[in-house]
């Protein structure tokens, strides 16, 4: 594997394959605690996210290992600050998810904030999709 570590923290790693123009997002299986941890996390994310210069990559967002949330307050501050800091100005958006539940979950995020994303279950699907070019 090709991918260089750039980040990592109790709840994401970040992963770059410059051969295939690819940042990897790997979220772990760690439960946020609260909301109010959850500017502190997105911002150091993000920061590493900007350093590499997001542009020039397709973003994969490996969510399989994520804990499922969905209560209305995290939602709404996801989608209000946190979702446009992690995914925003890259070529292309990938996510890769466990489960039929989660791939309308993020087709409901999608709707709500007009990022476009391609959303499977299936990582080589995905890899293709964020390595053509577009």
């Amino acid at each position: 594997m090709s991918d260089k570590q750039v980040f990592q923290d109790e709840y994401f790693t970040v992963l770059v394959d410059e051969r295939r123009g690819i940042v990897r997002t790997i979220r772990s299986s760690a439960p946020f605690t609260s909301l109010e941890e959850l500017e502190g996390i997105f911002t150091r994310l993000g920061e590493s996210l900007d350093a590499l210069g997001r542009s020039r990559y397709g973003l994969l967002a490996d969510l399989r290992a994520g804990p499922g949330r969905n209560d209305p307050e995290f939602e709404a501050i996801m989608e209000q600050r946190h979702r446009p800091r992690w995914i925003g100005g890259f070529r292309r958006v990938g996510v890769l998810v466990r489960s039929t539940v989660g791939v309308m979950q993020i087709q409901r995020h999608a709707r709500s904030d007009g990022v476009e994303r391609m959303i499977s279950k299936d990582e080589d699907e995905l890899l293709k999709y964020l390595t053509q070019g577009g």
